[in-house]
This record gives structure tokens, sequence and C-alpha cells, in this order.
């Protein structure tokens, strides 16, 4: 178990205070020839960085001083050295005011008479020079209450000392004590006492008591927004401190948002120079750290660290923290040799400064100790894990979970080493910590659960291997809850992936391990119905719950300033490529971060909705299934190998997964054989399913069809409706068209379907209310520009004729034909019973001549003035990224008459992101869509039949299928290119819902 690291200073009310040096140290530096401060005179100097301003004053014993310092063009600390008993004198820094303009206070109460020293220094980020004024505000004789508060800000300087040495609880003991004697002196509402509540909750954070600690930070921020104002930086900083913890307990949400309002705050008050914002950027690349982001952690950290690069600041705690997290970012991609160097360089800089035995170190023992383990040099890796052990143990006790993270760590190694017995007492010690500091659910605990499944399936011990591996799961459902609940597609998609092992180990656990377990069975097939096309499902929600509360005018605010970005994001990336390509794509970047920034904002306003949704078992999904239905699951994994030694080695090429779910039947689950075989059956099938004139087609089809569904017919048994939740290249198939052993198509055995999850059977059971009547567009004015265009679109007269056949069956629609065909038109259309788009639709591989990486922008429909691309890009083309902000909530059916409208880019586990995610995306309850391109004729001869079908009462799945047989019955037309192109997703049932 790694860790990342947040170097920060102790948050005041008035200011940072810590222990710089030792204080005979700092005696000897200031004695060389420092001013006299004298009552009423005031000193106006210019302060450069690196430089020390000295001044000396007299006390008496029991008198007190104030001292003011006007910063007028420079941040300063102040540090001060007086005399003392032993003759050691104590030192503290300050920087209550970071603003310029700014006045920092220093109070003073003489222990004993004799000569008291301030040290002016710039403040750590400052680079120009700049003035200040020093004056000896008053010096009288010291009262109780001076007294007092001269004691508090001594625990508070003590605090931070064993804040440093690691001594938490010794530092909270200090700090509860300074906190009583504020308050009673100050009364509750006092800004110190927000100062001594704020380094207290840090305190509280670190021991770890995460509900005292956002208590007491919660109470320091109402104070400061009281007394400082809520865009004082003190008080934005707070706030990143408050962050700091909720992203410890992984709450995303809460961190991000107050990370982004602190990021605010001080770079609008402090600039991004300043220490604060980059403590702040550090903790933010720790929240996409741990979303699974890697990519943006990486980007943040580097903007961090490249800020104390420019500030040549390159020589402190900060620097050496943002060093380790860089190097965990370079581990977890598995580049070890980089990982290696900067947490080498982070170990180095922090014993420079701190001590090789200061609690700090051993982070970045830690984590070398990982690097070492991955690299299988276990003697390394064992000795700097010990190491770093005994620094924690002697520093934090034997419970603390800066422990069990190290525990963690040599139980991997003893498990690696084949110590089973070691390693489990090890695991068990981390999940005891764990259970104890962080909570059932939180994600240490799901990592050592995870360790300790490992274990035991390594060893062989399979009903306890099983066991701990379903509470693993029930662990990371939870946190797939809370990380999809917020933030773009793109964060939900790294997130996502970040933990997609997790189901190939339980997949794995009962294919490899254990095939003849029901409970293993039932596990992984729970699995794979709670997590594919997870993502989807969150974006589904945050869509329609938007579209729900559409009377809120936040939302259609949100909503509106959505479609307006998407549609300046598609009108730029269709725009032809010219010399300004560089401008172009940084255009085309900055809204692309605009749509993920307004993504993330309507996905937390739909935390509520998604709080309601029904929970996903398997006895609600078997319930939904109609009689004498299969459902048929299909899964991606990489089979893991527990007995591996690392991680790294543990996973194989991918594999397919099936699992079959019945009524009344225990699910089946089968490993079809590797991935690479089955998807390169599937691309030559594909290629003889586009070319009616080649001779092979029964041979491939038969060879995917021994591959994928023979192996399954035994489990599906009597079934005659296939719910086909496909994965990987199975996604861009028709199964209807694979040949069994007696040489039949499997059209002519089972009624078949597509879902993008088996969950989808629950969804479509809440029936959504319609507006209006179908509306059909067809033959769009695709126009002549003439010029040479990169996309032409040819005229589809046919297509006229197809309207005017289903307006037949359906009086009451409403057709759009020529000009009116447009892309604007149907923008405006509000979730029909029917939307049928009979025209040319597109996808472009990014390989094709395609510049743009999103592939809901490299695929879409033409409507009218598609071929005027020179004057009006995006006129004519609904990107499916548009199409995926449609409001189709209620629309029982989508045809997408049009040729490659069922294809766009496979990511395993989310399905296919091209138009058939967009209209999913947009509310349609069901979707007709092509997988290649058939001619116009049989195309409209297809759907006039279909819909004369649904017209008589069938299902949105069996008016297609009768469809196909009857063409299967034509010699002309027997060829599966001719009536397998087209494929039906989502609810199988009638336009009124019968099943």
């Amino acid at each position: 178990m790694r860790m990342m690291r947040i170097s920060s200073r102790t948050t005041l009310a008035v200011g940072a205070l810590s222990i710089a040096v030792a204080a005979r140290e700092v005696h000897d530096r200031a004695a060389c020839d420092p001013r006299v401060l004298v009552p009423a005179q005031p000193m106006e100097r210019r302060l450069s960085r690196g430089v020390e301003h000295r001044y000396r004053f007299d006390l008496n014993a029991g008198e007190y001083a104030a001292i003011l310092v006007e910063q007028r063009g420079i941040d300063v600390t102040a540090r001060i050295l007086g005399s003392a008993r032993n003759g050691i004198a104590d030192v503290a820094e300050i920087d209550d005011e970071p603003r310029l303009p700014g006045l920092e206070r220093i109070e003073l109460v003489a222990d004993v008479s004799g000569p008291y020293t301030v040290i002016l220094s710039a403040a750590r980020g400052i680079v120009t020079p700049g003035a200040y004024t020093i004056r000896l505000e008053s010096r009288r004789a010291a009262t109780d209450a001076d007294r007092s508060m001269q004691d508090a800000r001594r625990c508070r300087t003590t605090a931070a000392r064993l804040d440093t040495d690691g001594r938490f609880d010794d530092a909270r003991r200090v700090l509860e004590h300074a906190l009583q004697v504020a308050e009673r002196e100050r009364g509750a509402d006092d800004a110190v006492v927000a100062a001594i509540a704020s380094q207290l909750a840090g305190e509280y954070r670190k021991l770890p008591d995460g509900a005292r600690s956002e208590a007491l930070y919660k109470r320091a921020i109402a104070i400061m927004d009281r007394t400082l104002g809520p865009r004082h930086p003190t008080t934005a900083y707070t706030k990143s401190q408050l962050a700091l913890l909720y992203q410890r307990e992984g709450d995303r949400l809460k961190a991000e948002t107050l990370l982004r309002e602190s990021l605010d705050v001080i770079e609008t008050t402090l600039g991004t120079a300043h220490p604060w914002y980059v403590s702040a950027l550090a903790t933010l690349g720790s929240v996409y750290d741990r979303a699974g982001d890697l990519d943006e952690a990486e980007a943040i950290v580097r903007r961090a660290l490249a800020i104390l690069e420019r500030n040549d600041d390159t020589k402190c705690v900060q620097y050496a923290a943002l060093l380790n997290n860089l190097g965990e970012v370079y581990r977890q991609r598995q580049d070890y040799g980089r990982a290696e160097t900067v947490l080498r360089q982070s170990l180095v800089l922090d014993q420079r400064l701190l001590g090789a035995e200061n609690y700090s170190v051993a982070t970045a023992l830690q984590n070398l100790a990982i690097v070492a383990r991955e690299r299988k040099d276990y003697a390394t890796a064992v000795d700097y894990n010990r190491r770093a052990l005994e620094i924690r143990e002697r520093m934090v006790g034997l419970d603390h979970p800066d422990v069990a993270h190290i525990l963690t760590n040599l139980g991997n190694i003893y498990r690696a080493t084949g110590d089973t017995t070691r390693s489990l007492d090890m695991h068990f010690r981390a999940l005891h910590i764990w259970e104890s500091a962080a909570g059932p659910y939180q994600q240490a605990t799901l990592l050592s659960v995870g360790n300790i499944a490992k274990t035991y399936a390594a060893a062989g011990d399979l009903s306890r291997a099983i066991a701990y591996q379903r509470r693993a799961d029930a662990i990371l459902e939870k946190e797939l809850s809370l990380n999809l609940a917020v933030g773009s597609e793109r964060q939900k998609l790294a997130f996502v992936s970040s933990v997609s092992e997790r189901t190939d180990r339980t997949i794995s656990l009962h294919l490899r391990d254990a095939p003849a377990d029901p409970d293993a069975a039932a596990l992984a097939a729970l699995v794979v119905l709670q997590r594919k096309g997870r993502v989807l499902d969150a974006m589904v929600d945050t869509l329609a719950a938007v579209r729900r509360r559409l009377e809120d005018p936040v939302d259609r605010r949100l909503l509106d300033r959505l479609h307006a970005t998407t549609a300046d994001l598609a009108r730029l990336a269709l725009s032809v490529p010219d010399r300004q390509s560089v401008a172009r794509q940084t255009d085309v970047g900055a809204l692309d971060s605009k749509m993920e920034h307004l993504e993330a904002e309507l996905s937390e306003r739909s935390a509520a909705f998604r709080a309601h949704m029904q929970p996903v078992t398997l006895e609600s999904v078997e319930a939904a299934l109609p009689e004498r239905a299969a459902l048929v699951e299909f899964a991606v994994f990489r089979p893991f190998d527990p007995r591996a030694e690392r991680n790294t080695e543990a996973y194989g090429p991918p594999h397919y997964a099936a699992y079959i779910i019945r009524k009344g039947v225990a699910p089946r689950g089968l490993d079809l054989g590797a991935a690479a075989a089955i998807d390169g059956a599937v691309e030559a099938l594909r290629a003889a399913l586009r070319d009616p004139a080649r001779p092979d087609l029964q041979g491939r089809s038969r060879a995917v069809d021994e591959l994928v569904l023979r192996p399954l017919r035994a489990a599906i048994g009597h079934a005659s409706r296939l719910l086909i939740s496909p994965d990987g290249a199975l996604q861009l198939i028709p199964f209807d068209a694979l040949v069994d052993e007696r040489g039949r198509y499997a059209i002519e055995r089972y009624a078949i379907s597509y879902l993008t999850s088996g969950r989808d059977v629950l969804r479509l059971q809440a029936r959504r209310a319609s507006h209006g009547q179908p509306v059909v567009f067809a033959d769009p004015a695709f126009g002549e520009s003439g010029q040479v265009s990169p996309r032409y679109f040819s005229p589809l007269a046919v297509t006229a004729e197809e309207a005017r056949a289903i307006k037949g069956l359906f009086p009451d629609a409403v057709v759009f034909t020529g000009a009116r065909a447009s892309k604007a038109t149907l923008q405006h259309v509000e979730a029909p019973p029917i939307l049928h788009i009979a025209s040319h639709g597109f996808f472009l591989r990014e390989d094709d001549g395609s510049h743009q990486p999103h592939p809901l922008l490299r695929s879409g429909v033409a409507l009218a003035g598609a071929n005027l691309s020179r004057e009006a890009p995006d006129a004519g083309i609904l990107t499916a990224l548009e199409a995926a902000h449609l409001n189709l909530w209620g629309t029982r059916l989508v045809t997408l008459s049009a040729c490659n409208t069922g294809i766009g880019e496979v990511k395993n586990g989310e399905g296919v992101y091209g138009l058939r995610r967009a209209f999913v995306l947009a509310g349609a309850e069901s979707i007709v869509m092509s997988l290649w391109p058939v001619s116009d004729a049989i195309t409209r001869g297809m759907m006039v039949a279909y819909y004369t079908g649904l017209r008589a009462g069938l299902g949105r799945g069996d008016a297609l299928r009768k469809v196909k047989l009857a063409m299967l019955k034509v010699e002309a037309e027997r060829h599966p290119f001719y009536w397998a192109s087209f494929i039906q997703s989502g609810e199988w049932a009638s336009l009124d819902g019968r099943r």
C-alpha cells in the first residue's frame, strides 16, 4: 500500500507558526549587529529574498510588547528570539497576514529580563523585493490575559514541533489546552480561537479522527468567514485543509468542490506562486490520483513542481512531498526506473531537511519498498519497510493507519515469497487497524480485504477466498456509487478503469480457481451485472435527472450552457483543418474542458436522483426476465493468478467470459478463451457479412458460433429469447447471423435483443411519458456547395418513399423532408414516441485521417445542408455528441435508418462509443441501427415491413425478427448481408409496453 504526501504549513487565523531551527543556532545568526527598536520610531526598509533584517529590543521580566510590521510591498515572516532561563530561546515563525498590503502583529511576554530579537525575512514564494515598516507599538506590564495568551502561543509552537516529529497525539493534547485558554480569554468567536481550532483539526486528521477533525475545521472556517471574510486567503487555505481530510476519506465531491473554491481565492489574493496555492494543488492532484485519473494527477503535480522551481524553492519539505507524489504516479504506470529516481530524490531531500529518523522520511522509504517489491528485490523491500515501520511505531504506536500501510506491504511480500502464515498475520493486523480508523467501506479497508482474499486463493483455501472477495466487491460497489456520482464522463471512465482489475479478480476466482462453486459463480455474475456499462448509466442518470427537473432555473441554465458548449465544440471539430491547426486544437481542448466542467456540475445535481435507484441484485434481475428468456452477459477480463509474485505478472492476456442468467436457475459462467482468437474470428466474419459475394460466409459464421454461442447452449437450455449484453468486438456483430452445427442461423432458433448491461432489464421497467406524435426525418436536402468537400452525401430520394409509407401506417406522424429535415429542427424535438431518421450515418476511425480523439465527434448523422461544409461546417451534421443532448426521455423507439449507425469505438465494459451510445444518453428506450451499409431499396423495404409489424402490435424486437425471417425465405435476400445489418437494442416489448 502506497502513500501520497501533502506537505502543508500549520494554518492559523493569524498566520502560520512552526519551529524553524534550533533556538541557539538562530540566536547566533541573529547576534550580528541588529538594529534597535525604539517606541514611536518606525523604520522603513526594503527587503529581498534570502536576506534577513534583525531588530533588537529590551524587556524586563513580566513585560508585554507588541510589534507591528506593515507589509507594503512584500510578505514577511517574523522569527522571535528571546532570553530564557536555561539560555536557549523560544523561536516562533509568524506569517499572520499573507496579503499585500497587510499588517503583521507580533506579541510577546518576557519570562526573564534581557534582549529580544525579531528577525524578518521574505516569506516563501516571494521573488521580488519590497518595502515594509516596523515599529515597537507598545511596551507595558503584562496582564494575566497577556500571560495566558503567551501560554497559548507556546503551546502552538510546541505542537508544531511535535507534529513535525510525528507525535500527533502529544500535539493534540497541547493544542486542546491552548484552545481552552484562548476560548477563556478571547471568547468562542475569535480569530485566534479559529487558528488553534484549525491547527488542532490537522492533528485529529493525522491521528486519525475524521469526525472531530471535520467538526473543528468547520468551526474554524465559520469563525474565519465572520472575522476575516470568505475571500480571505487564510479562510481559503483552511478550506483546502478540510478538503485534504475529505480526499483521504474518499469523498471526492466535497474535496474537489472545496479545492476549486480555495484555489480561486488564493490565486486572486496571493497569486499562483504562493506556497498555499501549491499545497492546494498537491491535494487536488491526490484527489485525481485516488480517482485513477493518473494523467490529470501527473499534470497537476508537475504544475506544482514547476511553480516551486520557478521560485527557486526546491530545498523545502513541500518539494520533497511533490516528488514523492510524482514517483507514485510513475509507479502506478509501472515506470519503475523513473519512480525510483524521484522517490530517492524525495528521500534524500527529506533526510537533509528533517533528519534520517523523521516521521516524513518513512513515506519515501515505504514507497521505495513498493518499487523494490515490484522488481522482486524482496530483501531490499523488507529492509525499507522495516525501517519505515520502526519510525512509525515509535512515533504513533502500533494501531495507527500509517502503520497499517506498511503491514500491508510486508504482507504482500510474504505472500509473494510463499510465507502464507506471516502474510495473513500482517494483513489481518492491517485490516483491524483500518476497520477501526477508516470504517468498513473505505478504500484502505478494500485493499486489505482484497489482499486477504488473494492470499487465501493462493493458498487454495477457496471458501475463505470467496467470502473475502465478496466483501471486497461490496466495498467497491460503495466506492463506485460515490465516485460515479461526481465528475465528467472522462473522470468516471478513469475511475472505472482504475478498479477494473477487481472485476478481473472476481471472474478469475470463479472461472480459474473455483469453476464448480455456485457461490463463486453467483458472485462473479453479480459483479458483471453491477459494473458493465456503469459509466453509461451514470451519464444517463445525470442528463435524465436534469430533464426531469427543468422547472429549476439553475438546471435549465446549466443544461443550456452544456448544449451551447457542445454545439461550439462540434462546430470547431467539424471544420476543415487549416494551417492554424495548433490554435484550432487549443480551442477544441478549451471547449472540451468547459464541457467536462459543466458535465461535472450536472452530475453533482443529480446525486439525489441516483440515490433512489433500485439496487442491482441477481434476484431482482432474474425477477425482471421474461419466461423462457436467457440473459447472456459477455465480459472481457484478464485472468488473474493469485499465486503470482507480483501483480504485473498475475494478469494474463484478455479472455472472454459469459454468464447466463435465467429465472429459477443458478447462474452459469464459462471462460470462452483468448480474446485475440475470438476477435480475429469476429473481424473475419464482419468482412464476410459486408460482401454478399463472399463464398466463405457460412464457414466464418460457424467459426464464431463455435467459439461464442455453442459453449453456452447447454446453459441457455430451452430459452427461446436471448437478451445479449455483448462486450469487446462482439458488440459489432449480429448474433442473428451465427450458424450452428446443423447449419441454422441463430435467428431461426432465438429471438435476440441487445442490452448494454443486464441491469437494463431493471431500468426498462420504469415507464416514461412521451409527447406528441411520431417524428420522421427523411430525404434531407444535403445541398451542393460547388466546392470540393472532404465529405459528400449523395441524395436519398428513396427515403422519401420510406417516410410516406410510415406516415400511412402512423397517420399522426410528423414528417420532415428536404430543407425541413434539418439539424435545428431535430434538436427542438421533445420526446416523441417514435423518432425515425432516414439519412446517411458515419463513423470515422482515428486512423482514417480524423484528428478528433473524442469518438462521439467522429460519429454522426447527415441532415439538410450537410454538403455545405465550407460555409457552415456544423449546420447539417448532428454529431453523436450533440445527439446525446437531445431530449428523448420518453421516446420508445429511435430508428436510425442509415448506414453504420450501430458502430463506433469499442470500450470494453462500456459499450460502443458512437450513435448507439448517444441515443441511449438522450433517453431512448429502444434503438434500431445498422452495422454496415445496405442498399436504399432493401432498407426501405425492411423499414416498411418493420413498422407494419409494430402497427400490428408486435414487439420492437419481434417485429424486426419477423422481417428478417421473411427475407431468409427469399433466395435473392438469403445472404445475411441483406437482412442482418439492422439490430435492435434496449426494450424489446411492443410500443405499448407489452412483452
